[in-house]
């Protein structure tokens, strides 16, 4: 059986804004997730984008993204095709996408997948739907303690 050849996917990021610099061609990723606090469900989280970088493939093809809820593989969201015109394997290629409102229904975890060529997943970027509790209320998190750190030993 002939499979395709994928890309190789050297990051796949959420973040809140991707900005590119015309300067100097670099893209700046501010509030990079993998965790959402929310205060009540169902809710929808924005602004988020997502930083894709891909290589060692060329010519004309594309890529889209399909929102799932991992518990049940509900799809919740899913993009058109963009198409991604590359012409030399050896370089890097950086998309920038910004989303749509990342609709959660429930708590849980939930992903991004990037498949290319309208058939191969090549990667995923999750992220976790997390309840925040009304003042007063207790959480599910176990508290973070402090660690005292004792006197070290300085070496001679």
């Amino acid at each position: 059986m002939n499979r395709p050849l994928l890309p190789i996917v050297q990051a796949i990021i959420l973040c809140d804004r991707i900005y590119k610099d015309d300067e100097n061609g670099k893209c700046v990723l501010a509030g990079t997730f993998n965790r959402v606090r929310l205060p009540e469900f169902p809710c929808e989280y924005q602004p988020a984008a997502l930083y894709l970088n891909l290589s060692d493939f060329s010519g004309l093809h594309t890529v889209s993204f399909r929102f799932k809820r991992l518990s049940d593989d509900l799809v919740i969201e899913e993009s058109p095709e963009f198409g991604l015109d590359h012409d030399d394997r050896r370089e890097h290629h950086e998309c920038i996408f910004e989303l749509p409102p990342m609709e959660f229904p429930e708590p849980g975890r939930y992903t991004w997948e990037v498949i290319f060529d309208g058939t191969e997943i090549i990667g995923t970027a999750d992220v976790e739907a997390i309840l925040i509790p009304a003042h007063g209320e207790e959480t599910d998190e176990e508290p973070h303690e402090e660690m005292n750190e004792e006197p070290r030993e300085e070496m001679n």
